[in-house]
């Protein structure tokens, strides 16, 4: 829990402090949290007054000091209660950057800082379960990964924080920017360069220049950690778009051609799945390289890569393997992110958290992996904000379930007839079933699945593809998933 002086707020906001009683000291009066809601008010909080597109935390500015706020962080003067000490600023959710950025730099914590087109979220859960294995760690929470959310995120790290894992996300060049001049990484992890956000950025090229950001606010000499395979990332470090100063780490996944000069890698051998687990050897580290064997809980391969970036973050701060092995192992998924659920003898892999063209294939190939007995299917619905290509990447995820061969695709959404363009591509006669809602899919797919079969759930998270997992275990009685 963040404490402060009201010294100290005023000093790093840049306000005018009014209110305060006649004869008494700001630098002797703490505020023990920052809250920007009124209904969590405790005794000795501070209240921060944010502006949203359909809210005004100024209307509750007199609610917050009747429920305890030691003081208040204010833009507009009208809204100021009395007898409350109140600290004017000319934007609330910049002095709300401005106290995270402080708090970050006087606990000295250590930062590690991830961004990428997909992936970050489980990078991010990795990396702080590998780190928690030997150092006090704090890590974003849920999806609170902009400019607002990480600020909290930095603000309600304990003070014995070690460490603080960062989430950083974007839809628009510039966010990035903002969030690093906060967090001031000393570690900078870029997951990949996809094609999410395209249709706001246009192209591949603006979307590597916006994650990229985050390198201005990495210290000099900073690590970055990027996957070797991405010929986007690739392509920045050639043509001089990384700093020169910052070292790079890379890794990747049963492929040990590392670019030359690289800082330090992780290289994983042959990926195996047995006992619910993935199972893999690393050869990782910096000046020199470590053996160290690693088990995943999980089932999608595309998490090898993130347990790579976790374990070397943990080898670059000199933690011990085998604890950083037991931290990654620890790993487990969150939310409707690869959820392995059987109903009635036909299993679920609900993945429908949402849905970009490289975690649908991802998707696609766990579940033909899974179903080494049974039949694999797949429920999909659109890939969203993909701009100009979305026809084109929707043609090659039905593309991809032909060679991959499911046995069958039961698609909802606008670019249903792509996708069963891209698998009659591969082959005629590929089972597509195009449906216009998920109550068809569900009627079709009862009539289908046998027990032993497996079943992918996959779209953007706006379909709400989970839906059908629950209506399917409520024909059965076996109650909501």
């Amino acid at each position: 829990m963040a404490r402060f002086t009201l010294s100290e707020i005023v000093e790093t906001t840049g306000g005018k402090l009014i209110g305060l009683s006649e004869g008494a000291d700001p630098s002797e009066i703490f505020v023990n949290d920052i809250s920007t809601d009124s209904r969590s008010i405790g005794e000795g909080n501070l209240f921060l007054a944010l502006i949203g597109e359909k809210f005004d935390g100024h209307l509750y500015a007199g609610k917050a000091g009747e429920s305890g706020a030691a003081a208040l962080i204010l833009q507009k003067e009208e809204y100021v209660p009395e007898g409350v000490p109140t600290i004017l600023v000319s934007d609330t959710k910049v002095a709300l950057e401005k106290i995270a950025c402080y708090y970050r730099q006087r606990q000295k914590f250590l930062v590690v800082a991830v961004t990428g087109s997909v992936g970050k979220t489980s990078t991010r859960q990795m990396i702080a379960g590998a780190l928690s294995s030997c150092r006090k760690v704090y890590a974003t929470k849920a999806n609170e990964n902009n400019e607002i959310g990480m600020s909290k995120t930095i603000l309600a790290a304990p003070e014995d924080t070690e460490i603080l894992v960062l989430e950083m996300g974007m839809r628009l060049r510039g966010e990035i920017s903002e969030l690093t001049h906060i967090a001031l990484p000393d570690i900078a992890v870029i997951t990949n360069i996809g094609v999410a956000h395209i249709e706001r950025l246009g192209s591949r090229e603006e979307i590597l220049k916006a994650k990229l950001e985050i390198l201005e606010g990495l210290k000099e000499e900073g690590l970055l950690i990027i996957p070797a395979k991405d010929e986007m990332l690739q392509k920045a470090k050639a043509s001089g778009m990384i700093r020169s100063d910052v070292k790079i780490g890379y890794t990747s996944v049963e492929d040990g051609n590392i670019p030359e000069g690289a800082f330090g890698s992780a290289v994983s051998g042959e990926v195996t799945f047995a006992d619910g687990k993935l199972h893999f050897k690393a050869t990782a580290g910096f000046e020199t390289k470590t053996e160290v064997p690693l088990a995943l809980s999980v089932i999608g391969k595309h998490h090898v890569g993130n347990a790579l970036a976790g374990l070397l973050c943990g080898l670059y701060l000199g933690l011990p393997e085998d604890k950083l092995a037991e931290g990654i192992a620890s790993f487990a998924q969150i939310g409707h992110r690869e959820r392995l659920v059987e109903v009635n003898g036909v299993y679920f892999l609900d993945d429908s958290y949402n849905a970009g063209p490289e975690s649908m294939m991802s998707g696609m190939d766990s579940i033909r992996r899974l179903s080494s007995s049974g039949k694999a299917y797949a429920c999909i619905g659109d890939m969203l904000e993909l701009g100009d290509v979305s026809s084109d990447k929707h043609f090659e995820i039905g593309a991809h379930a032909a060679k991959q061969k499911l046995d069958g695709l039961f698609v909802i959404g606008d670019y249903k007839e792509d996708v069963k363009r891209g698998a009659e591509s591969v082959t005629s006669d590929f089972p597509v079933i195009l449906c216009e809602d998920k109550k068809e899919i569900l009627e079709k797919l009862q009539k289908t699945v046998q027990t032993g079969d497996f079943v992918l759930l996959k779209a953007s998270h706006s379909f709400e593809m989970y839906t059908i997992l629950e209506e399917y275990a409520s024909i059965f009685g076996e109650g909501a998933c």
